[in-house]
């Protein structure tokens, strides 16, 4: 489910693109503000902390964004925040969230988009006993500037504190 809100982060800031590049620049600045709020389940996950472990997840993410274009170009920037449950075949449980801030950014013959994500998850028995947290975070970030890509990616760090 994450990656697929992830996609659907990624397919506004495209569509955003596209429909900025198809608008004549004009003396002032078109500004745009939304909500999206997206829900979805998807099954068949599996814990990497317990082997034999499969899952359903069901969540909601709310991307929020503002873009504004001038005759410079524009600038997108927004959060998307996921939140959720994972329901586990052994009748535990598992309590996620996520925030993901990005930007995209083009003028003057380049572009940049970053993304910095976090997330986290509580896992607990079906009793309500807390078993273990992960965390993860990264940052990426893609630049086109005279015709070259450059992609960087800070490694990504994930932690696990209790019993995984």
């Amino acid at each position: 489910m994450k990656q697929s809100l992830r996609m659907v982060t990624v397919a506004i800031v495209a569509l955003l693109a596209m429909s900025f590049a198809a608008i004549p620049a004009s003396a002032g600045s078109r500004v745009i503000r939304d909500t999206i709020t997206i829900s979805g389940t998807e099954t068949g996950l599996s814990d990497d902390c317990r082997p034999g472990v499969t899952g359903t997840i069901v969540g909601t993410g709310v991307v929020s964004y503002q873009s504004v274009e001038n005759s410079e170009g524009f600038h997108i920037v927004g959060t998307e925040t996921d939140t959720g449950q994972i329901d586990w075949n052994d009748g535990s449980y598992t309590v996620i969230w996520s925030v993901d801030h990005f930007s995209y950014d083009t003028g003057k013959g380049a572009e940049a988009y970053t993304n910095a994500h976090q997330d986290a998850g509580n896992t607990y028995t079906a009793d309500g006993v807390f078993l273990f947290r992960t965390t993860f975070h990264t940052t990426e970030r893609f630049t086109i500037a005279g015709g070259v890509l450059r992609v960087e990616f800070e490694r990504g760090h994930l932690h696990v504190f209790g019993g995984c």
